[in-house]
């Protein structure tokens, strides 16, 4: 009789095993579909952001017929993020991110309404695009920290390699697909149309957001002033990363290599366009396009590994090669196929990389870490804009013209010289530069034993 009533306990307790198991099995299925609601929205939303700012860079070349403009709009983007990337963060942490998502979206909405009074009065000029986007960056600065840090908030830790995939997926399809179809309407709906259309995708992005509930950890707020919060959030969030030994070295690392692809992607389009027309330059960036959505699509299916920085590297260094096939030959087919291999696995190292921080970083203060980290990778770019045409016009292309110091040398027979070769060498030396890099890092004994010294954060 005893033994019977010990069998029948231990089946109750497999089958009180079993409920827990489903119900949390539900509950991760569960909040993995609010996820998929929030993403749909947003994904809706940056496809509307990409035609508005397609169009708003053709705009910009009808009315001036200059490169200059598009330099001083791209630094316009660029600089809010290392301006205001730190004061994000501590809104990220400290206030209701939700929150911080709709306002940021909406006061979005309010310049796209501002920019088609000024088309349709035909009062805009081209200056008055700079502030837009300047306003129009900060806000995304804002939202990013904010919504990078929810999604570990509502997103199992097990699935957040999909989360983060499906993301890096969505921001690939903006570059394939905004320019085709922002192509294709422009002619039709001038500027002011597709603004209109990005104006109407925020409502999907806002209706997403306001029916999700988001969780969040409190955090103790001082009597500082905010100019002082941040500050001490700024230096918390830099001791914090300092502390977790490795990531310090990762972020610069990381900062170098996106030294390397900012630079080449400036430059890609002078390099074709010296000797071909736009319509091949269309066709390269559409490869390039392509080759990051399949990669954000096989983010969402590879597998998260163990050994996500040796991977992380090992994926980058295949990008390198990337580049010095693009480099090796004049022929477009060629420039495209180093691009489409340069961009293949960039969204699978970025989905490591994310995955790896929202791991590794407790929820309550990843918004200012992940603020600072955003500051860092992107102090590079303005440095790219202003040292890449003077690298290519100045130095690579006299060394690699037909009466050039490298162009009569084994260097100009190999990969031929004139004009474009300059370009094509300075790519050959980025790919192997990336390469070696990765090499090094593969070997960081603080940056690759990361992951088993540092333990992952609780649920």
């Amino acid at each position: 009789m005893s033994l019977i009533f010990k069998r029948s306990n231990k089946i109750l307790i497999l089958k009180e095993i079993a409920k827990m198991s489903n119900c949390n099995l539900c509950e991760e299925n569960k909040s993995f579909k609010k996820f998929l609601v929030i993403w749909f929205g947003q994904f809706i939303s940056i496809l509307g952001s990409g035609l508005s700012s397609f169009g708003l860079s053709v705009w910009i070349f009808y009315e001036t017929g200059s490169a200059t403009p598009f330099a001083l709009s791209f630094l316009c983007t660029t600089i809010p993020i290392i301006i205001f990337a730190p004061i994000a963060g501590s809104f990220a942490d400290r206030k209701k991110r939700k929150y911080i998502i709709m306002v940021t979206d909406t006061l979005d909405a309010v310049l796209k309404v501002i920019m088609v009074v000024l088309l349709l009065l035909q009062i805009m000029k081209v200056w008055m695009v700079y502030p837009i986007l300047f306003i129009s960056s900060t806000l995304s600065t804002f939202q990013g920290p904010a919504f990078s840090a929810s999604i570990p908030m509502i997103v199992s830790k097990n699935k957040l390699s999909r989360a983060n995939g499906m993301i890096q997926f969505s921001r690939a399809a903006q570059n394939m697909l905004a320019p085709v179809f922002a192509g294709a309407l422009y002619p039709i709906l001038n500027l002011s149309g597709l603004l209109v259309i990005d104006f109407i995708s925020f409502f999907f992005a806002i209706a997403t957001i306001a029916v999700i509930k988001i969780p969040q950890h409190k955090v103790n707020k001082e009597n500082l002033s905010f100019f002082n919060t941040v500050i001490r959030d700024f230096k918390f969030a830099w001791n914090y990363l300092y502390e977790k030994k490795g990531f310090i070295s990762l972020l610069f690392s990381f900062s170098g290599l996106n030294f390397i692809a900012i630079t080449s992607l400036i430059l890609l389009g002078p390099m074709i366009l010296a000797n071909y027309n736009a319509s091949i330059y269309g066709t390269i960036e559409a490869v390039y396009g392509f080759s990051m959505i399949l990669g954000g699509a096989l983010s969402g299916i590879l597998p998260n590994t163990n050994k996500k920085i040796r991977t992380i590297f090992m994926a980058l260094g295949f990008s390198g090669v990337g580049l010095i096939i693009a480099g090796s030959s004049p022929r477009w087919y060629v420039i495209g196929s180093g691009f489409f291999i340069f961009a293949l696995l960039v969204p699978y190292a970025n989905t490591l990389l994310d995955t790896l921080f929202q791991s590794k970083i407790e929820p309550s203060v990843l918004g200012r870490v992940s603020a600072l980290v955003s500051a860092i990778l992107s102090s590079v770019t303005p440095i790219a804009c202003m040292l890449a045409g003077p690298l290519a016009d100045d130095i690579f292309e006299p060394l690699m013209s037909e009466g050039g110091i490298l162009g009569n040398s084994f260097i100009g027979n190999l990969i031929g010289c004139g004009t474009g070769r300059g370009i094509g060498f300075l790519f050959i030396l980025c790919g192997i530069i990336l390469i070696l890099s990765c090499i090094l890092m593969i070997f960081n004994k603080n940056a690759n034993t990361l992951e088993e010294r540092i333990p992952d954060v609780a649920e």
